[in-house]
């Protein structure tokens, strides 16, 4: 008898992350996340920027989606593993994301640039055990350890799974 060759089948890992992207890079649908995170009811999504950076990969670094609405620039995550290196991450996203805005901006002007405050989640749905809610810093990656560094970025995660984070995921 002769052995059959079974063909190869190529598994996308990032399944989970391209539907994420696909559901929330609808205004409505990413509005809806936003009401759900911050308990707020806005409805009108024409104050909605998105500023993924489609088809963009900035340093071999993909965010899932970003952009900006009351004032805040939010970078928002989905991830099956957990990533110490969330914050190094947005940082190098943020930053493309910030030039882009001002990019004609005189930066050595004497007036202020104001720039969207920059908030960053990240929400995980895998299978290792994780906290209900917790924070990653930048500075935890620092190799010189300071009580005040002069630079910090804070990441929040929240856990996803059934059995975590019901009142986000029931209005969400």
């Amino acid at each position: 008898m002769k052995a059959t060759t079974l063909p190869e089948i190529n598994v996308h890992r990032n399944y989970k992350d391209t539907v994420f992207r696909m559901i929330f890079r609808e205004k409505e649908n990413l509005l809806s996340l936003y009401n759900a995170l911050n308990g707020t009811a806005y409805e009108e999504t024409n104050d909605l920027e998105i500023t993924t950076l489609e088809n963009a990969v900035y340093m071999n670094y993909q965010n899932d989606i970003s952009f900006v609405f009351d004032f805040e620039l939010l970078l928002y995550e989905h991830q099956s593993t957990c990533n110490q290196n969330m914050p190094l991450r947005d940082l190098l996203y943020v930053t493309r994301v910030l030039q882009d805005r001002v990019k004609n901006a005189n930066l050595y002007s004497k007036s202020l640039i104001r720039i969207p405050t920059p908030r960053f989640v990240v929400f995980y749905n895998g299978t290792d055990f994780q906290p209900e809610q917790q924070t990653l810093y930048l500075s935890d990656a620092f190799e010189k350890k300071q009580d005040e560094p002069s630079l910090e970025l804070s990441v929040t995660v929240y856990n996803i799974n059934l059995g975590h984070n019901g009142e986000l995921r029931a209005v969400c």
